[in-house]
Parts: C-alpha cells; sequence; structure tokens
C-alpha cells in the first residue's frame, strides 16, 4: 500500500498530463523517473505495523484532526508554482553505491537518510527544515560542518584535545659532573649532618639557572648555595632542611634555580663540588626522608601507591643516592605540576611590599571564594610567603570539609615557622586552640561555628598577635615582634553560606582580602584595584584567577581527601613538645605497622576521668542516658578542655538514675556543647570500646598524654571513623580481622541488606528559596 505523498504525487501527474502535453525530452526523464520509482517501491522493506486488530480505535478528536489534515492535503496546487513534494522519496530507501542514480535526488529528501557514510560531508545537508536553521552553501564556514551520520543534521563538534607533553625536568643528572653522590661519612666531613636516617645516603645536586627538577616521593631539601623556588616560596641558601612530600594525589611541586648574582659555598666542601655549580647557580642537598607516610596507602587503598611513579611514568628513573625518590621528566596523565598563575605571584607580592619591621598592625589575610577554585592551595602557599618574611604566622582554618592541619570538623588556629610542602595528610597537628564542630558542614550548627572562629580570633588578638619572638632576636632577615595572620574560609558561598562567610569577614577585619571568581569571558584578572577603588583605610582587595580542575580532581575526591586526613590523624605520631612555644606540633612519622583494632588503646574510667559528655548534630537531643553507651562506643569524639567552674560537678540523683542505679555516664539530654569561649579542643579520640559491666573504655588518640590529663570533657559529632579504619590490611584475604572472621566483626555487615529502610537515604539539599539562589 502506496503512502498519502505517493497518492498525491499521482494524481497531480495525472493532472499535469491532460492539461499540457509533455514535450519529448520532458516524457523520456518522465519515464525514467517512473522506472526508477517502480524500482524503489519494489525495494520497499517490509513493514512491521501491527494489524489493524492490534491497534486502538482513535477517538473522535483524532479523527477530527486527522480529516482536517487530509483536506487541506487535497487542495488543488496550482501548475504555475512549484511543489516542494514533487521530488520527494515516498519511501525509506537503503541503497547500494552502484544502484544509487543521483546524488541531488536522494540528497533532495526530507526523510533522514540511515546510511550517509558514502555521502561527502559538503553534501550531507538539508535543503530545508522547518527544525534546524538553513545553512547558506556560500559560507566557507558552513561548508566545514560536519553532519551527523544517522540523522543527517549538522552538528558543531570540537576537534579532541590531544594530550600534549609537557617537559618537567630540565636537569639531567648525570654522575660526578653534576650530580654527586655522599654516603653518611661524607656528609658528616662536609658538615652535612642528617636528622633523620644515618645509614642513608644523600646527593649535592648542580643547578644551573632557571634548570627545573620535578621529584616524586618523600626528601628533605636544603639549600647549600644560591636560592631556588619551590611551591612559590624562595628559598636562600641556609643550613635549614625542608621536609617535601611529593604524592600523585596533589600537585607535584618542582625545584627551579633563581639565577643570583653571587654564590657563596661553604668552606668545608670541596673544590670539585664547587666548580660544577656553574655561574648563577644553585647547590642543593637531597637526602631521603623516612616517616612512613608512604603506609598510609596500604590502610586507605585508594591512595595506594600516590608517592610512585604510575604505569604512565614507568619509564622515569631514581634519584642516585636518593632511596625512594623518582625524577619525573615529562608530564603524564595522572600528574599534575604545582604552577603558580600570574594573579596570584602578583597579589603575593603586593602584600609583601607592605610588610615592615617595626608595624605594629600586622597583615590579616582572607581567602574566600567557591569550592574547587584553589582557596587552599593559595591559603597555604600564602603562608609560605609569609614564613620568608616573619618568623612565625598564625594561620585560622575555618573550613570544616578541607581542613589544613586536623582532620575534617575542627575550627583550629596553628602557628607555623617553617613553610609547608605538601597536602594536608602530611602535616597533621596538635593546634594551639581548636574547637570541634563534628560536621563536615555547618549547616546543622551555625551559631555555634561562628561564636567557635569568634573565641579563636579573640585568643589570636590576645595571646599571639603582639607576642615577641626571642629566639629570632638575632637574626635581622625576619621580622620577629608581630605575628601576621592567614584565614581560609569554607566554600560554601550561597545562601547561609552567603550570610556565614560576610560574618566572618566582619569578625575578621582583614587587611587584605583575596577573592576567588569563576572566570568570566573576556575577563582581565586584576592583581591590585587602583587606589580610589575603596575608600581609605578598607581592606585591599585582590582578585584571583581560579585553578582548572584537573585529573586529580576526579581520581581523588574531597571526601578521598577527608578520609585520608582522618586516617592519618589517627596514624600520627606527634613529637614531644615545649609547654612554652606557641608553635604548633606537627606530626613527625607514622605508625602504619598495625591497624587501628590491633594497636593497644588507653584504659581509662570514666567515673573520674569524665566530668561530661555531650553529642551535637541533628537528631542527638532525641538520644536518652541509657543509649549513651552504645552512641559512644565506637564513636569519634573531641578531647574537651574547659576552664574550672564553667562546668557543674554535681548532677542531680534524678538525673543519674538515683544511689541506687550505680554510676553512669555524665550526660545531659538535649544539652548544648561547652562554650567556645571557655574551653579548647586538644583533639580527637576514638573509642575503641565501652564496657557494658564496669565504668571502663578504650581510646585511641595520638594527643600527647600530658595533654590529656586536663580533657575531661568528650564531645561527639557527626564525624565517623572510615570503614578503611576499621579493616585489617595486614590479611590481603579479607577474610578476617585482626584474627576474627569478618562476619563475627561488630560495626561491619557484608553483602546487601535486606528489609525496609535497608537502602541508603537520599537527602535532597537543593531545594531552596528564590532568595537563596
Amino acid at each position: 500500500m502506496l503512502s498519502a505523498v505517493a497518492a498525491r504525487k499521482a494524481r497531480l501527474a495525472q493532472s499535469q498530463q491532460s492539461a499540457t502535453p509533455p514535450a519529448s525530452d520532458t516524457s523520456s526523464t518522465t519515464a525514467a523517473d517512473a522506472s526508477s520509482e517502480k524500482s524503489k517501491v519494489s525495494k520497499k522493506p517490509t513493514s512491521k505495523r501491527k494489524l489493524s486488530g492490534q491497534v486502538p480505535a482513535p477517538s473522535p478528536d483524532k479523527k477530527k484532526k486527522r480529516a482536517k489534515h487530509n483536506e487541506k492535503k487535497q487542495k488543488p496546487v496550482s501548475n504555475a508554482g512549484t511543489d516542494a513534494f514533487a521530488k520527494q522519496d515516498d519511501v525509506i530507501v537503503i541503497e547500494d553505491e552502484e544502484s544509487s542514480s543521483s546524488e541531488e535526488d536522494v540528497r533532495s529528501t526530507l526523510l533522514p537518510r540511515l546510511v550517509a557514510s558514502e555521502v561527502p560531508s559538503s553534501s550531507r545537508r538539508r535543503a530545508w527544515s522547518p527544525s534546524n536553521p538553513v545553512y547558506d552553501s556560500s559560507d566557507d564556514e558552513a561548508q566545514d560542518v560536519p553532519v551527523n551520520d544517522l540523522l543527517d543534521i549538522p552538528v558543531h563538534s570540537f576537534p579532541k584535545a590531544q594530550p600534549s607533553t609537557v617537559t618537567l625536568s630540565t636537569f639531567q643528572p648525570t654522575r660526578d659532573y653534576n650530580l654527586f653522590r655522599l654516603s653518611p661519612d661524607s656528609a658528616a666531613r662536609y658538615g652535612l649532618l642528617s636528622s633523620h636516617d644515618r645509614d642513608s645516603t644523600s646527593s649535592l645536586l648542580a643547578l644551573a639557572p632557571g634548570e627545573t627538577v620535578c621529584l616524586l616521593g618523600t626528601y628533605t631539601i636544603t639549600v647549600l648555595a644560591g636560592s631556588v623556588s619551590l611551591c612559590g616560596s624562595t628559598l636562600s641558601a641556609s643550613s635549614v632542611s625542608h621536609r617535601v612530600f611529593a604524592p600523585r594525589s596533589s600537585p607535584i611541586p618542582v625545584i627551579r634555580c633563581v639565577s643570583s648574582d653571587s654564590t657563596e659555598f661553604p668552606s668545608e666542601l670541596p673544590s670539585s663540588v664547587k666548580q660544577a655549580v656553574p655561574k648563577g647557580g644553585s647547590l642543593v642537598w637531597l637526602e631521603g626522608l623516612r616517616t612512613h607516610v608512604e603506609g598510609l596507602g596500604r590502610i586507605c587503598r585508594t591512595f595506594d601507591g600516590v608517592f610512585s611513579p604510575s604505569r604512565w611514568q614507568s619509564g622515569d628513573n631514581l634519584i642516585p643516592g636518593v632511596s625512594g625518590v623518582h625524577l619525573i621528566s615529562q608530564s603524564s596523565r595522572d600528574a599534575q605540576v604545582f604552577c603558580v598563575p600570574d594573579s596570584w605571584d602578583a597579589a603575593l607580592s603586593a602584600v609583601l611590599s607592605h610588610a615592615k619591621a617595626g608595624d605594629m598592625k600586622p597583615p590579616v589575610c582572607l581567602v574566600k571564594g567557591p569550592k574547587n577554585a584553589g582557596k587552599s592551595t593559595f591559603a597555604r602557599t600564602l603562608l609560605n610567603r609569609l614564613v620568608t618574611k616573619y618568623a612565625r604566622v598564625a594561620f585560622l582554618e575555618c573550613d570544616l570539609g578541607q581542613s589544613e592541619f586536623t582532620p575534617g570538623g575542627m575550627v583550629a588556629l596553628n602557628v607555623l615557622d617553617t613553610p609547608l610542602f605538601g597536602p594536608p595528610f602530611t602535616h597533621m597537628s596538635i593546634p594551639n586552640h581548636a574547637h570541634y564542630i563534628g560536621s563536615a558542614s555547618p549547616r546543622s550548627s551555625p551559631s555555634h561555628y561562628l561564636s567557635s572562629i569568634h573565641a579563636l580570633l579573640q585568643s589570636y588578638r590576645l595571646d599571639i598577635q603582639f607576642l615577641a619572638d626571642a629566639s629570632s632576636g638575632g637574626n635581622s632577615d625576619k621580622i620577629g615582634d608581630v605575628i601576621p595572620l592567614v584565614v581560609n574560609t569554607m566554600g560554601w558561598t550561597k545562601g547561609l553560606g552567603a550570610d556565614l562567610s560576610r560574618k566572618i569577614e566582619e569578625m575578621v577585619e582583614p587587611s587584605d582580602v583575596f577573592e576567588f571568581e569563576p572566570p568570566i569571558a573576556e575577563y582581565v584578572w586584576p592583581a591590585v584595584p587602583a587606589p580610589s577603588a575603596r575608600p581609605q583605610g578598607d581592606a585591599r582587595y585582590y582578585t584571583l584567577e581560579c585553578v582548572e580542575p584537573s585529573v586529580l580532581s576526579t581520581n581523588f575526591s574531597s571526601a578521598d581527601h577527608r578520609t585520608m586526613s582522618i586516617l592519618s590523624y589517627f596514624h600520627a605520631i606527634f613529637p614531644p613538645q615545649d609547654p612554652s612555644s606557641i608553635v604548633s606540633c606537627l606530626s613527625s612519622t607514622w605508625n602504619v605497622a598495625l591497624p587501628l583494632c590491633a594497636q593497644r588503646p588507653y584504659e581509662l574510667d570514666w567515673a573520674d576521668a569524665i566530668d561530661r559528655v555531650y553529642l551535637a548534630g541533628p537528631g542527638t537531643e532525641d538520644v536518652v542516658s541509657s543509649e549513651v553507651v552504645r552512641v559512644l562506643n565506637g564513636a569519634i569524639v573531641g578531647l574537651v578542655e574547659c576552664e574550672q567552674g564553667t562546668l557543674d560537678a554535681e548532677m542531680d540523683e534524678i538525673e543519674l538514675g538515683g544511689p541506687e542505679a550505680g554510676p553512669v555516664i555524665p550526660y545531659t539530654q538535649g544539652a548544648a556543647p561547652p562554650s567556645p569561649l571557655s574551653s579548647n579542643c586538644r583533639g580527637l579520640a576514638l573509642i575503641r570500646g565501652v564496657s557494658s559491666t564496669s565504668t571502663h573504655l578504650q581510646i585511641l588518640t595520638p594527643v600527647l598524654p600530658l595533654a590529656l590529663a586536663d580533657a575531661r570533657v568528650l564531645v561527639k559529632g557527626e564525624l565517623e571513623l572510615p570503614v578503611w579504619g576499621m579493616l585489617d590490611f595486614r590479611f590481603e584475604d579479607g577474610q578476617s580481622i585482626a584474627g576474627v572472621d569478618k562476619g563475627s566483626v561488630p560495626y561491619l555487615r557484608w553483602g546487601k541488606e535486606e528489609g525496609l529502610g535497608a537502602e541508603r537515604r537520599r537527602v535532597r539539599r537543593n531545594l531552596m528559596r528564590k532568595g537563596q539562589m
């Protein structure tokens, strides 16, 4: 059965033959067309339409619409005009190369071609379509527009980006030419005393001006002559060794030799080493660093092998004499290099230009902007730049999700005297002052979040800001009478997050504000605004360029970095700290020999050692006193120290359950956490177990025992231990945990759960008011 279009063409042909007799050449063309039409009809594919009995009867309304549609089709057409449907095919035809007679006739159809790969790209274009724009064939750019092979529609496709290889290391190590290996005895003879490993070898690198070295792994770097730049900071010749952690999960730092006019060498070095350094070059001493931080990859398998080259970097070589350090010569698909954009460098230089000795108002820098813009990286770079100018720098962390020195869920104030070269999980710290919020977002407790930041700012202004540095009295290169402050804010910039960020900026009263804005087309990033742009006495504003997302953001998400920070904190080993020093204690090594379930915990009697227990977070106000033991079992808690007299030591006997009920955990249902103005969080602890028959509980914490004596308050929030921390990485088969069959291990369930409510709950947070957009 022919279609309606074919029937209409037959009627038009009959009317034209009766009106005007065709010419001879026209008749031959018509006969050829008729023969081609018959051949096309004979190749009509078998119809797959359902039978009439299988199709439901159309409704009366559809019948009326169809009748009106047929009436419009049956209207007479004037012979003087041209019919757009005269040369249209009535069926979908799949032709071979041999049977296709005319490309122009085929391409004039309105029906889509199923096979268009045989037609040149210049002709793959519809003549007319009511839903697609008409492309002018005289336009040169339109001739290159590709066409979809299936639907025959022009598609504006972009060329695939070919991975370009970038040279990362221009330094080519050559033994006894620009690289000299040193044994421990040789290093001691030349005055290079190692404090990390007396049995390991080291190397001296002679760098020419502008030469770069990209290293993967953990090592210490000491500049003996000249200057080098590392992570946006310039390191001059000194006897100070800097620890560098360069995993593939974060941008890899690059050592670049900075040209200098004069180069002074230590007198103990041999003449052969001094002559190997080019004019204006630098001499760098590299030594392997053994802190067992690489073992964290065994615990959290997401970061397994991040300190070693991947299979895309298998051709790179080891640095001779430095164990575990790899030279990365070319870029790869899973490695990103740390680079400082021009707008960042200009803003950092502008801040250092305002730093002067004797200035009684140190710079207070605030970093703000959306998430995944590079705020944490810039704040760390700003800290490193200020450390080269000041003896000590304070850092206030307000980002609960991506904390720099502590696990997530804490706002902390740290004081540093050395630059940081590594991701956050490589420099966990015991902060000077901190407050535990217990969540990765201040959404559930915004008032407690703001009051905690306000308390930390008061601690900085009263106890830290103008504390003179007696140790740097003889060092005229650095400013030691004041301590600047760097404030890193969160990336929540809409709705409630915008209000909280505005409140924080008002409380901080910054002298310099660094704001990240999303890139706009044809927008010039100003490094420093004009002096008349803002009133005199107001903060200096700098607009910074957002970093482009890399492949690292897809391989390692924010949740992965948060998990790694928690596990790194509980496996960290902190060195003894001088009680009189205000410099924060950073982790020196990591204990990765045993999992958390196999480590020896502290055991304490909570009836004597714990004054109060608080639960923070949504839903905790419904927890009754009899369930607190189960809530604390296996929980992460904050160890809080409160001032004397701020807590009630006596609790009501009715609340405790009466004298005959025996001792119970001192907990008040629905009570708010202690005030940040009268408390301080000394660190975090993992409650490994609570006894059901006695008043003992076991805790795991990296906090030093001296600080645990005053932390008599426990605060539990929403932060939970990751699953990686519950497993036993010593057994590769995964069938048992600490010698116990995994089916009998508490808090862990293997396989898919069944029953109502077993599926993971999904919370929608994208419903906002119009004013929050």
